[in-house]
């Protein structure tokens, strides 16, 4: 049988399939943004749950194909071109922040490709060192995934944070690391949590508020900035102070450390650290460039 009739025995199924499942993830995802939940899971649908198992439906389509058509080992090369077609898949999408649906015809060509290149690994007359060789080399976007999808977030943040104006204000405690940090250029602010072990502390930078005036009036709640609206019912948003440009007050999260520094009011927020640590990152707040931020943010 010719080899280029064996590949395009897989690549037809394999392209169209995976062609399918992008319009399906695609439609999916449409779905789901456009739903407004009214009760717990009323916007999951069948799709949602169908769609996981689409790449293992598109592999035995490819796999019977081909053992209909009497190709040899056709079970492994299905499986071979399947995984190749994930690492492609993988490749587009570490160019993306999150997960994409890839373009239908995206889609369609990695998945022909990648199930072409299944049967020519498998079954063309190659040394075993060759056919090694060549299977690692379509597998190596598997491998590279990770640190692509690491990389294309750093940059990302990095040109979000960029966009802020206020100063990137950074609590320097020792045993903590940075776990998640946003920039919120829509409201000129930074978000980020410091994590070590299972402690948490959670800041945010935002712009100083124009009646600011404490002790009476200590800027908004925490809970505010998380929810993105006023407590209800409303809260008191006084404060007691510990020393210049540093106060403190009691939240539903526990005492909260405000700091006035450079035009800006710093909260910070014990989620569950240690009341020492808290106070640790009030006072050792420290200005990082948009580059800096970024790399600790995704290490």
């Amino acid at each position: 049988m010719n080899m280029f009739f064996r590949m395009a025995v897989a690549a037809v199924p394999g392209g169209l399939g995976a062609g399918l499942l992008a319009h399906l993830w695609q439609a999916q995802r449409r779905y789901q943004a456009d739903c407004v939940p009214e009760t717990i899971a009323s916007c999951l649908n069948l799709g949602l749950f169908v769609l996981p198992f689409g790449p293992l439906a598109v592999t035995v389509a490819v796999w019977l194909t081909l053992w209909v058509a009497g190709v040899k080992w056709a079970g492994l090369s299905a499986l071979l071109g399947a995984v190749i077609a994930a690492g492609g898949v993988l490749l587009e999408q570490g160019m993306h922040t999150r997960w994409t649906p890839p373009a239908v015809w995206l889609a369609m060509v990695l998945g022909a490709v990648g199930f072409a290149a299944g049967v020519l690994v498998v079954t063309a007359k190659l040394s075993p060192l060759v056919r090694v060789g060549l299977a690692l080399v379509l597998l190596a976007p598997l491998a590279v995934f990770p640190a692509l999808r690491k990389e294309t977030r750093r940059v990302s943040d990095e040109k979000a944070f960029a966009s802020l104006r206020i100063p990137l204000l950074v609590p320097q405690v020792p045993g903590y690391a940075i776990g998640w940090a946003a920039a919120f250029p829509e409201d000129d602010s930074l978000g980020m949590t410091l994590v070590r072990e299972k402690y948490l502390i959670s800041v945010f930078v935002i712009d100083l508020p124009d009646d600011f005036a404490p002790p009476r009036h200590c800027g908004p709640l925490v809970a505010e900035l998380v929810l993105e609206r006023p407590p209800d019912p409303p809260l008191e948003t006084g404060c007691q102070q510990l020393g210049p440009d540093r106060w403190t007050r009691v939240e539903s999260s526990g005492e909260v450390h405000l700091v006035r520094r450079e035009g800006t009011l710093v909260l910070v927020s014990p989620l569950d650290a240690p009341a020492e640590d808290v106070a640790k990152a009030a006072t050792t707040l420290t200005v990082l460039t948009p580059q800096r931020l970024a790399q600790l943010a995704n290490s």
